[in-house]
């Protein structure tokens, strides 16, 4: 049986006699919601970093691949209401099982060199991943069960797969990845370490016009001939900033995104009348501690892991280091704002708990020591690696664990350095930040994180449970949401009595705009390609709204 999907595609070259729904500043904006008025296209500003070179192979994390999405497209996208759009797509057909998809491409839709986007380019993608050999920091790399990507057609493309995929149209299915042209790529053999400029060659509303390796300058300026219409940003340009909230506040920028901040740091901006505040979904950011299980010793000890999450007061972080705008971390890694969310063991502040676990697994204080050894006589002192720049979090994690004889040593590495030691295996403790858990993909984020093989950053080191290894797959491959659900629940069960990793903090997240500039700004429900948490959604910069595809008319 064959299910058929048809998008509408409306017509987004707007006439000098269309309805004008523009106004840069919504203070005047009358309550039914139309907007008055024209405005000019506008150009962005925005805090910077370095999260790499943009290509679909280079960059680093999720803020990297945002910096990839301006230039190259999807079959499938995101809007604020998370509603997944035709892209490059047109519409489509499922197989009644899951396992087959078949897909129309736009019509009449070009590289940035002028070359037709065809289906040959969407195979030779998936193809060309296959072969690749990428940093687990390149986040969306196709799942392996896409098996095979045939074109049918000048534009139409047929995926099958090997299980059916409950996150086909999200990450790493066919709303994260970004489809390359084969005439640039095919003789690119090592595309991970590809920095020429020249490859940047997508179909995406943005071209790269600058990037500054090391310092975290982007410039990108509007493709006018995108597929959907001229950009309604006429430019991105990304800066260093040390200080976004005081760099919004001296007009160098025109939106920034914080996260940790108490709720008088907050206050003035809410108050001001030209600027917005805007609440990142609860429970999207967090930092957590992570032992390195393959290290053996104390570290691959269930009951040292537990009693250090019973000597951290998560709830004391929040309130102190917060002024409440957060909530403690979850040892089954998804927040309770998410849907698929279960109740399982906390490890609530207990000191005495701590060490009397402790006691009972031998590990003792002999004489006046204050760092405790273990049965062979080795004392419990490790180094902690940390990425720059050091938070205070660091330090009342050192002396929670030092309460209870654990020494631990920070090390601070910037943050290219500490990824790389990480993902390699070099650390024994180390304080990870994440972000996406409260998207849709909070249950495979599960499989990224604590399943045996997995590379990424924050993966749980050393970490072996074949249970565990089963249900992450397995919820991977169910369509039906209840029994994936239930899936997902017994893996935070088990992930939480493991304790490979304790989520410290979830810290609320915030953006602060100047909306005379621009108003469109928003989270995207579910997360940006379903799970990236971040703000900058090129949907928004393409069309000038929050929802649907018809782009805001400008002068």
């Amino acid at each position: 049986m064959i299910h058929r999907r048809e998008f509408l595609v409306m017509s987004l070259k707007l006439t000098a006699g269309a309805a004008l729904l523009g106004s840069c500043d919504r203070r005047n904006e009358p309550e039914s919601g139309a907007r008055q008025g024209q405005v000019t296209r506008p150009t962005l500003r925005l805090a910077g970093e370095d999260v790499g070179f943009p290509s679909p192979f280079a960059y680093r994390r999720g803020p990297g691949y945002i910096k990839a999405s301006y230039i190259y497209d999807t079959l499938m996208w995101k809007d604020a209401s998370g509603e997944v759009l035709p892209w490059l797509a047109a519409g489509y057909e499922q197989s009644n099982d899951g396992r087959s998809y078949t897909f129309e491409l736009r019509n009449g839709v070009s590289w940035h060199d002028g070359e037709p986007v065809t289906a040959e380019d969407v195979a030779f993608t998936f193809d060309y991943f296959r072969a690749q050999t990428m940093s687990p920091e390149v986040i969306v790399q196709p799942f392996a069960e896409i098996e095979e990507v045939v074109a049918a057609g000048e534009r139409t493309v047929e995926f099958r797969l090997s299980a059916p995929l409950a996150d086909f149209f999200g990450y790493r299915g066919v709303g994260s990845v970004p489809i390359v042209p084969k005439h640039v790529w095919a003789d690119i053999d090592n595309a991970a370490a590809e920095q020429d400029a020249a490859v940047l060659v997508g179909s995406g509303p943005y071209r790269l016009e600058s990037y500054s390796p090391g310092e975290g300058a982007y410039v990108y300026s509007a493709n006018d001939d995108f597929f959907l219409g001229t950009p309604f940003v006429e430019r991105l340009e990304f800066a260093p900033i040390a200080e976004p909230i005081a760099g919004l506040q001296a007009g160098d920028i025109d939106a920034a995104s914080v996260a940790a901040v108490r709720p008088e740091v907050l206050a003035p901006f809410r108050d001001n009348p030209d600027l917005e505040v805007l609440d990142q979904p609860g429970g999207n950011i967090g930092s957590g501690l992570f032992w390195n299980l393959a290290k053996g010793g104390a570290l691959a000890d269930v009951r040292f892991r537990q009693a250090c999450a019973h000597a951290i007061d998560r709830e004391d972080m929040v309130e102190r280091m917060l002024g409440g705008n957060g909530m403690p971390g979850n040892p089954g890694w998804i927040p309770s704002t998410n849907p698929f969310y279960v109740e399982v063991e906390q490890y609530a502040f207990d000191r005495e708990a701590a060490e009397t676990l402790l006691d009972d697994a031998g590990y003792e204080r002999t004489g006046n020591e204050e760092v405790r050894r273990d049965p062979d006589g080795e004392p419990l002192s490790f180094s902690l690696l940390v990425a720059e720049p050091v938070t205070p979090m660091v330090d009342l994690v050192v002396r929670a664990l030092g309460e209870i004889g654990v020494e631990l040593s920070p090390r601070a590495l910037d943050v290219p350095t500490f990824n790389q030691r990480v993902i390699a295996g070099e650390s024994e403790m180390s304080i990870i930040s994440f972000g996406g858990m409260n998207t849709d993909h909070a249950a495979g984020y599960l499989h990224q994180v604590y399943f045996s093989e997995t590379q990424t950053t924050q993966h749980a080191q050393g970490y072996k449970n074949p249970e565990v290894d089963r249900l992450v797959v397995a919820q991977q491959h169910e369509l039906d949401e209840s029994a994936r659900m239930e899936l997902v629940a017994r893996a935070q069960r088990l992930i939480a009595d493991d304790l490979p990793i304790l989520p410290l903090v979830y810290p609320d997240g915030f953006t602060v705009f100047d909306k005379r500039n621009f108003d469109a700004w928003y989270y995207t429900e579910g997360g940006v390609a379903s799970t990236v948490p971040l703000i900058e959604n090129k949907h928004a910069f393409v069309t000038g709204e929050m929802t649907g595809l018809e782009i805001r008319s400008t002068d």
